[in-house]
């Protein structure tokens, strides 16, 4: 009998709440300290807001005092002062990855940082049921973007046999999945369904004719229902993993669900999204989020855009004694989350602008069954032109945000002053 343990490390993930707290408060400690000392912009932050490290010393103090970090003001920081903004906290020659997500935003790695990265996911994907022997298809992007490399990175240290499939070319995984028996599928839903209908048409049964055991998904708005329905279709378990490109994967779903278990190497919280102040117990908000372990870029008290249920604080059966983040059900603001991607009402914009004659623009985002679709509806005086003008400004959105989008050029007038430029038409569903 084989026998498999239950944990990746079971001494800090089965810890006494109160010890835990205890270990993330001394973490906060010394990351502060360290980011102080050596981060110019963190410094020349802190001091705005008289704040010096050695005053935080609870986690009371870190959520009161501590201010609130948005995307867009990375983004002009290290447009202002490039390649890194003042966020690099180590000399050049430590640097062993750059990573870059639209915007551009430019996020610099250690080889200390990428290796608590990798064990941070590896855990993550241990919680969600991966194991040594396991062949895996990752269906994720390689170039640019941290997800790629830090699950193909987690999955090999848990000794997994990874198949680099990347985005795309859904023949060919489902060919080398039922070749190879992969038993493992890492993918956004939407894709993990375009295999499984991909599939059918090749007169491949996903149940019978191939192996999947556990699907791992992550990065898109999702229904406790959709999610049955693609376990379905598989036979297969589903778990979910949350990160984001900025952060790291920060939790995983184990085998008794009701949300996901937050690592204890971040600091996770749940905010209101309109004051930016701690929701209160068994509330939802906006998640933020900061890293206790990352050297080259720290980033904290990060807000995602997130909007979650909230925190499950109920004892899971399965041991681990963290709190669960529950799901994530919609985007806060003007900004857009699709299919992994972060992307803001002025990245459109700055494309926009190089296009004269373009007025107004909504951009919608739309679920086509699993199949989340970006649409952005532009006006223009001249609508001889609309297939070239559609052309053009897909093809620019693609280079700036990699993007699929899809381009309706409209006449002037056709979008009202008081409608939304973002209109989020993606249904969240229990």
């Amino acid at each position: 009998m084989k026998v498999v343990p239950e944990y990746w490390d079971e001494g800090l993930e089965c810890m006494p709440p109160e010890e835990l707290r205890e270990l993330r408060t001394l973490r906060m400690h010394k990351h502060l300290r360290y980011t102080y000392q050596n981060s110019s912009f963190y410094r020349r932050r802190f001091d705005e807001y008289g704040i010096r490290p050695e005053e935080i010393v609870s986690l009371e103090d870190f959520q009161s005092r501590v201010p609130l970090l948005q995307h867009k003001e990375v983004i002009e920081n290290q447009k202002a002062k490039p390649p890194f903004g003042e966020f690099l906290a180590v000399g050049l020659k430590d640097v062993t990855r750059i990573y870059c997500s639209p915007g551009p935003l430019i996020m610099p790695f250690s080889k200390e940082d990428m290796d608590s990265y990798i064990n941070a996911t590896a855990n993550g994907l241990y919680i969600c049921g991966a194991r040594r022997g396991d062949i895996v298809d990752i269906s994720h992007a390689y170039q640019w973007d941290l997800a790629g490399t830090m699950l193909d990175d987690g999955f090999r240290r848990l000794g997994c046999a990874v198949v680099p499939g990347g985005p795309g070319m859904s023949k060919t995984h489902v060919l080398v999945m039922r070749h190879l028996g992969v038993t493992v599928l890492r993918a956004f839903p939407s894709f993990a369904m375009k295999l499984a209908k991909t599939a059918r048409k090749m007169d491949i049964d996903p149940r019978r004719d191939l192996k999947i055991r556990l699907i791992i998904i992550g990065g898109e708005i999702y229904g406790e229902r959709e999610k049955e329905v693609l376990g379905k279709e598989f036979g297969a378990e589903i778990r979910e993993m949350y990160g984001w490109a900025e952060t790291g994967f920060v939790a995983a779903e184990c085998r008794e669900g009701g949300g996901m278990h937050c690592f204890s190497d971040s600091i996770l919280e749940v905010v209101d999204p309109a004051t930016g102040k701690p929701a209160g117990e068994g509330e939802g908000g906006e998640i933020v989020t900061t890293d206790l372990t990352r050297k080259a870029m720290p980033l904290i008290r990060y807000r995602t855009g997130d909007l979650t249920e909230g925190f499950n604080t109920e004892p899971c059966p399965c041991g681990r004694t963290s709190p669960r983040l529950k799901r994530v059900i919609r985007r806060s603001g003007e900004t857009l989350r699709i299919r992994g991607v972060h992307l803001t009402i002025e990245m459109i914009e700055e494309v926009l602008r190089r296009h004269a004659g373009i007025g107004k623009f909504q951009a919608v985002i739309d679920k086509d069954g699993y199949q989340e679709r970006f649409i952005l509806r532009v006006e223009s005086p001249d609508l001889r032109d609309k297939r070239r003008i559609e052309q053009i400004l897909a093809d620019d959105l693609r280079a700036a945000t990699r993007l699929r989008t899809e381009i309706d050029v409209v006449p002037h007038g056709s979008i009202a002053k008081n409608e939304p430029r973002l209109l989020d038409k993606r249904i969240s569903r229990k």
